[in-house]
Parts: C-alpha cells; structure tokens; sequence
C-alpha cells in the first residue's frame, strides 16, 4: 500500500513539475521522453516506478491492460501466450508428391523427409 501512495506520489510529480523549469530544461525532458518511448515504449516515470516496486512498469500497458507493473512470470506467460509453438508434422516422399500429417505413420520411417 505504501509503494503505491509512493508511486502515486512521483508519478503526479514529475507532470506537475515539468511546469517549473526552464526551456532547455524542458527541451532535455522531452528528449528523454522521447528517447525511452522509442526504445521501449515506457516513459521516465515508469522507470522510478519499476525501480521502487522491482517490477516492469509501463503506463501504456496500464491503458491497454489495466495492470500498471508486470512481474517477470507474467511477462513470461504473456510472451507464451502470443508465440505459441509451432506445430509439428510429419513429411512423407509418395508418388510425385510429399505428404505432410500431424502425427507420425507406422511403418512408413524410411520415406520420411528430414
């Protein structure tokens, strides 16, 4: 609960501040911003955020998602999720043509094609 008020805290931060500079201050921020969005689609904000938490956070993901910071597994699930595994099938020589099944024929190992 605390990380989070935290969180909260910095986040609203640093957009209210951003006010208080000066132009080249200014101009510096939005490189950064614009550098860490065209890296990996994050702002700096969310970079405190995963620092504090130890989590990837990502406020665009929260707009898609509804979920502010990631654990690793969650990443790992998703990324899972979105490249299944591709299929594997079986490629056998017959006359003229080769045939290609989902599961492997008996008897048939010596017209399989590698």
């Amino acid at each position: 609960m605390l990380k989070n008020i935290v969180l909260y805290l910095i986040l609203g931060a640093s957009l209210t501040l951003q006010g208080c500079a000066s132009l080249p201050v200014d101009l510096a921020m939005a490189s950064v911003t614009a550098g860490t969005f065209a890296v990996d689609k994050k702002l700096p904000p969310d970079y405190v955020a995963g620092w504090i938490t130890g989590k990837d956070c990502s406020s665009f993901k929260l707009e898609r998602t509804g979920k502010y910071c990631r654990t690793p597994e969650e990443i790992a699930a998703e990324e899972a999720a979105a490249h299944p595994p591709a299929p594997v099938y079986y490629c056998y020589k017959t006359l003229g043509v080769v045939d290609c099944m989902a599961k492997p024929l008996e008897g048939e190992e010596a017209r399989l094609v590698q």
